[in-house]
Parts: structure tokens; sequence; C-alpha cells
């Protein structure tokens, strides 16, 4: 082989190699602090010199959109999985018990799926996300075993909710399962009162999570 053509192999197996290291201390570093993290905290973790990150990645955005497309990509096929659950009422549960579990391992993907620090779904996300999940929640509405009023544009306050317990304790990083078993005790159907005021509409629902971009 030609020592330029090896030169040249070898320059872009570094490249790669490159790329894919740095990949992986962003999804840490973001899983950990968040979006607010700065690509020099992602060249510190990956041990390499910030002017790195730059080579491989236009901006921080870059890395963002990269990292979480796949990841919300990831939500929707949990639901679709939810889906398969014969039950109504264990689908349910089954979804927001991994969604939620996702995103505390990962405040990164939280923020993301809120909307934080600029960053958010775009309208192709949001439009799916309704798509996909809105199915859920009709199949357990017409087995009569979610509470009257509860749609699928109530997931997002509810995991903004949850987002304020995640981080609550690092002693207990599994206390937002207590908050999510009161949360779910409120979304099934029983002899409660109607609730005081309507969900989101679903535009209002696509506005509020497409908001930080």
């Amino acid at each position: 082989m030609p020592i330029d053509e090896h030169l040249a192999r070898t320059k872009r197996r570094d490249a790669a190699l490159n790329s894919e290291r740095l990949m992986q201390a962003a999804r840490e570093v973001f899983a950990r602090q968040g979006l607010s993290a700065t690509l020099e905290d992602i060249a510190q973790h990956a041990g390499v010199g910030v002017g790195t990150v730059y080579r491989n990645f236009a901006s921080k955005r870059e890395i963002i959109e990269t990292l979480y497309d796949a990841a919300l990509d990831s939500v929707l096929a949990d639901v679709q999985t939810a889906l398969e659950i014969q039950d109504p009422w264990v689908a349910i549960v089954t979804f927001f018990e991994v969604t939620a579990s996702n995103q505390a391992q990962d405040r990164g993907l939280c923020e993301t799926f809120l909307g934080h620090d600029g960053f958010g779904p775009d309208e192709r996300i949001a439009e799916e996300l309704v798509a996909v999940v809105s199915p859920l929640f009709d199949r357990a509405s017409e087995a009569g075993v979610l509470r009257e009023g509860v749609t699928v544009t109530d997931i997002g306050p509810i995991f903004a909710m949850l987002d304020g317990v995640y981080r609550m304790s690092d002693a207990r990083p599994d206390l937002w399962r207590r908050y999510l078993a009161l949360i779910l005790d409120g979304l099934r159907a029983g002899d409660r009162p109607a609730l005081p005021v309507p969900a989101l509409d679903v535009a209002a629902f696509k506005t509020a999570l497409t908001a930080a971009d």
C-alpha cells in the first residue's frame, strides 16, 4: 500500500475514533450535568483539548442534536413496546415508568424532552410524539381505566413535575418512583371529582414542547 494512502486511512480511522470518543464523553457529561454543560466540560472529560472538540463538531448544538434525536426516537419506540402490552392500564404504567427511568438516569435527555437552555423537540418530534402516544391513552380511556379528562397532553406537565424529583436526593435516586406512583393513582379511573381545568389542547402542547427552540 502506498505510504500516502496508508497515512490517509490512518488519519480517517483516528478521526472516527476521536469522534466516537467525544460523543461518548458528551453523552456521559450531559447525562450528569444536563445541557448547560460546555464543550470545555466535554473536552476535559474526554481528556483532550477543546480544540479537538471543535475540529470534530461545529457547535454544542450539533452534538446535542446528534445525541438526542436518536434518544427521543428511542422514547417513541418505547411507546410502541408499551402498546404491545395487552392490559391498557399496565401499558400506561409501563410507558411512564420506562420513560421516567430513562430521564432520571440522563439529565440531558430529560431537558431535551422538556425543552431547556434553547434546546427541545422540533416540530417533527412533537407531532410524532402526539401521534405515537395518543393510541396508548385512547385505548386506556376506551377500556374505562383512565380518569375522565386525562389526555395525551398531560404527559408534558407530569414529566416536568418528576424532573423536580429526579435530583432531589443523591442518596435516594429512586425517589421519583414514589411520586410517579402517586401521580398514576391520580390518573386511574375511580370515584373522583372532575378535574378542575382542562388539559392543553394538542396545538398548545406542541407549542409548549417546541418553545425552547
